[in-house]
């Protein structure tokens, strides 16, 4: 029998590891295309540091036997699509933008979960505070670029 508990923390574990896929996946379109030497190092320590975050969730969601999930494959294409058109001729502007928006979107998200997921247990809801702490901390690293 799943306890609320266990059941709670395997769907917030589930949302965590998507959204932080959907991060990665953002960032790794983003680095190539911008100009800024200093906002390309954002960038880059930040989608290292949402690997580490995936591979927290991951050990989190092997423990339960869990394999994860994948982001929805319409919100992924959807802002692949968004992010090559507005970087066609995209600034940094344009580019912190995307991130800073995306960050956002994260934020409220894993809040949302948070509280939609009330029973899950501590180590999770740490590791989707902590996520929230990245992109916060990723969201004004980029301000000086808005």
């Amino acid at each position: 029998m799943t306890t609320p508990e266990h059941s709670d923390t395997a769907k917030l574990l589930r949302e965590c590891d998507a959204g932080i896929k959907m991060g990665i996946s953002s960032l790794g379109e983003l680095i190539p295309k911008v100009n800024s030497p200093a906002l390309e190092e954002i960038l880059t320590q930040s989608r290292m540091e949402h690997e580490n975050l995936r591979a927290e969730a991951e050990m989190q969601l092997n423990k339960l036997k869990d394999g994860g999930k994948n982001p929805n494959p319409m919100a992924a294409a959807m802002s692949t699509l968004k992010t090559n058109f507005k970087m066609m001729n995209g600034s940094d502007h344009d580019a912190a933008s995307l991130a800073a928006n995306g960050c956002t979107m994260g934020i409220k998200k894993l809040n949302q979960y948070l509280d939609k997921y009330a029973a899950a247990d501590s180590e999770s809801k740490q590791l989707t505070s902590r996520i929230i702490s990245a992109e916060e901390k990723l969201t004004a690293e980029l301000e000086r670029y808005l």
